[in-house]
């Protein structure tokens, strides 16, 4: 699992995210170049922290704001957390957060969340968590979308020690509906199964 954000971190990036947002407010709105703002200080744990963002608008109404910070400790551990939201003409939405840590033990861990919503209704949100500690790497992800039209996808797996799992369930927009499961391990290979439903929950052939 990664490294809960700490306080420090925290402020950091809402200072410097915030500062870009009124830096985007305050840009003319036929202005297309970047705002770029940056961050340097000595921070509580004993190490630096250094941020970085920048803001920008487009000429048709898109906007975005991005932005990082990297932070020591002072005991060779760093981490680093990367926000970032972009808006579309259109009014559809894409942002990302992501924070990375390495250790002075040689472990290391990140987690990442991405969202998009499309103008029309339709989002996906995807999140992901890895880690590497005493050579073991291991992993957990999931993906779930919703269209427009009422259909939907979710999907969640995980990966460790020569095992990986992952289940997937698909509704459609007319209510038939899929669940399936897959599992691989490194010396029995792969195994799946699957049921198909269809809107009054009667079981129905997988094509």
């Amino acid at each position: 699992m990664a490294r809960e954000e700490s306080p420090m971190l925290r402020a950091a990036r809402l200072l410097l995210l915030g500062g870009a947002l009124l830096a985007l407010a305050a840009m003319p709105a036929d202005a297309t170049g970047p705002v770029r703002a940056r961050l340097f200080r000595r921070n509580t744990n004993g190490g630096v922290t250094r941020s970085v963002g920048a803001a920008a608008r487009g000429p048709q109404g898109g906007a975005a704001v991005k932005g990082h910070s990297l932070s020591t400790n002072g005991q060779s551990t760093a981490t680093r957390t990367d926000t970032g939201k972009a808006i579309g003409p259109n009014g559809g939405t894409a942002s990302r957060q992501s924070t990375t840590t390495l250790s002075n033990s040689g472990s290391a861990s990140h987690h990442g969340t991405d969202s998009v919503t499309g103008p029309n209704g339709g989002t996906i949100t995807r999140q992901g968590s890895t880690s590497v500690s005493n050579g073991t790497a291991s992993h957990q992800g999931s993906i779930s979308a919703t269209g427009p039209n009422g259909g939907s996808v979710k999907s969640a797996g995980t990966a460790a020690n020569g095992t990986a799992t992952r289940t997937t369930q698909v509704t459609g927009p007319s209510g038939n509906s899929y669940s399936g499961s897959t599992t691989a391990t490194r010396d029995a290979g792969a195994q799946h199964t699957a049921t198909c439903k269809n809107a009054s929950g009667a079981v129905i052939p997988c094509k």
